[in-house]
C-alpha cells in the first residue's frame, strides 16, 4: 500500500481553517519538546517529510533561518494550504516511500506523526536513508498511544481512545509505532539511532501546563472527520468535552509520551 492509499485512512480533517489552526498550534506545542534536538545550519538542505499544511515546516524556518527547506506530502489539498501560508518552503507532491530525489541530497530530514498512518514504515525509512547524505541526520517524532493515562481514570474517555486506536489499526496504521522505532530504523539500515521519550505530565496544581495538555488532546478528539466516521466523531467530541471538564479537578493528572528518534546516516 502506498502513502497515497494511506492518506485515505486519515481520520482528521484536512485543510479547513480550524484544522489548519489546530495543526499549527500543535506544531508549536510539540516543538518545545522535540525542537532542541533538531540541529540544522544555514545553507543546509532540509526535508520536512509529510509536511501537510506546513505547520512543522514553519517551526523549522523560525528556528533555523537560512536552511533550504523542502516539504513533501502526498496530499495536494494540504500542499495548496502550505503554499498559501508558507511561501518560503519548496513544496513537492511525493509519496514518502518513493521520493523523487537523487541519493544523498539532504543534510537533515524531519518528519512528525507519519509512521502511525502507514502500513510499511520501513519502506519510508529506507527512502529517507537513501536521500540523506552520509553523516546527515533523520528525525522522526511518533506516537505511542499505549502511554495515554488519566488520573483518576475515566472509562468513557479511555474507551474512545481505544476505539480510535482500533480504527487506526484497521486502516493500516499503528498508534503504538513509537515503541517500535528503534527496531524499524535498524531494519531500514540505520546503525546509529537515538531514542528519546517526549513525556507530557500535566497536573491540576500546574493549571497552565495542565490546560495545554488537556486542550491538545481534546482538540485531537474534536478533529475527527465526521465525513469518515460520523458515529466515531460524535463519541470523540463527547470525550473532548469530558477531558476539558477535568480542568480544575483536584488531584487529576494527564500522562502521555511520544517518541523522538534521531538516526545518523
Amino acid at each position: 500500500m502506498s502513502e497515497v492509499e494511506r492518506a485515505k485512512g486519515y481520520i482528521h480533517g484536512s485543510t479547513d481553517p480550524r484544522e489548519v489552526a489546530r495543526l499549527e498550534k500543535q506544531a508549536g506545542f510539540a516543538w518545545r519538546f522535540v525542537g532542541p534536538k533538531f540541529i540544522a545550519h544555514k545553507g543546509e538542505r532540509v526535508l520536512d517529510l509529510a509536511t501537510g499544511v506546513g505547520a512543522m515546516a514553519e517551526q523549522i524556518l523560525m528556528h533555523h533561518p537560512g536552511v533550504r527547506l523542502f516539504g513533501a506530502d502526498v496530499r495536494m489539498s494540504q500542499l495548496r494550504s502550505a503554499k498559501a501560508n508558507h511561501p518560503g518552503v519548496t513544496l513537492v507532491n511525493a509519496d514518502g516511500a518513493r521520493l523523487p530525489f537523487k541519493d544523498a541530497v539532504f543534510d537533515r530530514i524531519h518528519c512528525s506523526w507519519l509512521l502511525e498512518h502507514v502500513p510499511n514504515p520501513v519502506a519510508i525509512l529506507r527512502e529517507c536513508r537513501r536521500v540523506t547524505r552520509p553523516g546527515g541526520t533523520v528525525h522522526f517524532v511518533e506516537v505511542d498511544n499505549a502511554t495515554f493515562r488519566l488520573v483518576p481514570p475515566d472509562p468513557e474517555i479511555e474507551a474512545v481512545m481505544d476505539a480510535l486506536n482500533r480504527a487506526q489499526t484497521a486502516s493500516g496504521g499503528d498508534p503504538f509505532v513509537g515503541q517500535k522505532l528503534g527496531a524499524l530504523f535498524r531494519e531500514a539500515g540505520f546503525e546509529q539511532v537515538s531514542l528519546s521519550p517526549s513525556a507530557l505530565h500535566g497536573r491540576w496544581d500546574d493549571p497552565a501546563f495542565y490546560a495545554e495538555c488537556i486542550t491538545e488532546f481534546a482538540e485531537i478528539f474534536e478533529s475527527i472527520d465526521e465525513a469518515v466516521d460520523p458515529e466515531m466523531a460524535q463519541r470523540a467530541h463527547a470525550a473532548a468535552q469530558k477531558l476539558r471538564a477535568r480542568l480544575g479537578m483536584r488531584g487529576s493528572e494527564f500522562h502521555y509520551s511520544g517518541v523522538l528518534a534521531v538516526a545518523t546516516r
